[in-house]
């Protein structure tokens, strides 16, 4: 567990307008990790958004589903879905876990993994966890004896007025969706989720 949480955003799964200027004013913001992912779109639709984005922020940018770019973009990662074969990339690998053995399996392999859903989903109805809060404790705590082991975000319903429970479960960071694109300004949202972070984070380790 660190003693700050990190913090991802995950891509709408549709394009937005002006989602360029939207990433842009994020990566201003402070936003480190965003992880690209529209399912249901080309690499080519994919391609054309990557660059609209300078250059200077494309190693914050982590790929989903199309490895094909990371031969055009120098990206700073490739993020599996959870059946996919691990691929032999130069940037970070990540992962997407759903089920609490997995956290046991391969993650030597990987920089960091996401794990969910821990509350009940923002985006998707009806997606709610499989796992109890302190059953996550003792598999984190268990994952912590591994002489190498990824940072584990949480997925999932992620919100404000969670990050205290998450931290105490023993999470390095989270990732956020549906509390940033559900919200009419995603940017506010991301400044405000940060805020809320940062006063808890004081509170705690002060």
């Amino acid at each position: 567990m660190s003693l700050s949480l990190q913090v991802a955003i995950i891509s709408s799964p549709n394009f937005k307008d002006g989602e360029d200027k939207m990433l842009i004013n994020l990566f201003k913001a402070g936003l480190s990790k965003f992880h690209l992912r529209k399912p249901e779109h080309s690499s080519s639709s994919i391609a054309r958004l990557l660059k609209k984005i300078p250059t200077d922020y494309h190693n914050r940018i982590v790929l989903h589903r199309v490895p094909e770019l990371l031969d055009e973009f120098e990206l700073g990662g490739y993020h599996h879905r959870s059946n996919e074969p691990l691929r032999e990339v130069s940037c970070a690998r990540s992962r997407s876990l759903h089920q609490i053995n997995e956290l046991q399996i391969e993650t030597e392999l990987l920089d960091y993994v996401f794990f969910g859903p821990v509350f009940h989903s923002i985006s998707k109805v009806g997606h709610k966890p499989k796992v109890s809060l302190p059953h996550l404790t003792s598999a984190l705590d268990k994952l912590d004896a591994k002489p190498k082991r990824p940072l584990v975000f949480a997925l999932g319903g992620i919100r404000r007025n969670k990050i205290s429970t998450i931290v105490e479960t023993g999470f390095d960071g989270v990732a956020l969706l549906g509390s940033i694109w559900g919200k009419p300004d995603p940017v506010l949202a991301y400044k405000e989720f940060t805020h809320s972070l940062e006063n808890i984070s004081r509170l705690q380790y002060r």
